[in-house]
């Protein structure tokens, strides 16, 4: 009886070890990722018609689809980053719309077969009387697969 139990109890544990691994998006996204560069979008806002009220994941393949999320900001001394739309595609995280001065700064991504994996970091402020709807952009060099699967992670 003790025995079978034990056996029930392993089968278990290799079950949902296996579920565990097989259902984790960023480890399967991690196995044999290399880091790629990338150039953090500058001079850009989140458009007012864009529903800030979760926080979105985007992939744009085209300077249109961009443009309906993204207008360019008008910065004295700073122009928008130029994005090769032949050659780039952008990644992006938005988050929801704040009273807290929130920015979001791309740490790096990596890329594997089929992936791209993310990093950013969120540094929140204390409360003010106005809001703002944090996120940050990268555009990365297309390959012939793209767009590919991006997982998002937050680093602490």
């Amino acid at each position: 009886m003790r025995s079978a139990a034990l056996i029930l109890s392993l089968i278990a544990m290799v079950i949902f070890s296996c579920h565990c691994a097989a259902s984790n998006p960023l480890k399967q996204a991690k196995k044999g990722a290399k880091e790629v560069p990338f150039v953090a979008l500058k001079n850009y806002y989140v458009r007012n018609n864009t529903d800030c009220s979760k926080p979105q994941q985007l992939i744009f393949e085209s300077k249109e689809k961009f443009e309906s999320y993204f207008g360019p900001a008008a910065i004295m001394g700073g122009a928008p980053t130029d994005i090769n739309w032949e050659k780039q595609f952008v990644i992006a995280i938005v988050l929801p719309e704040t009273n807290c001065p929130t920015t979001v700064t791309p740490m790096k991504v990596k890329e594997s077969p089929g992936n791209i994996i993310f990093h950013y970091q969120v540094n929140k402020g204390h409360k003010t009387s106005h809001t703002q709807v944090p996120f940050a952009a990268v555009a990365i060099q297309r390959v012939t697969n793209s767009p590919r699967t991006v997982v998002f992670f937050i680093e602490d």
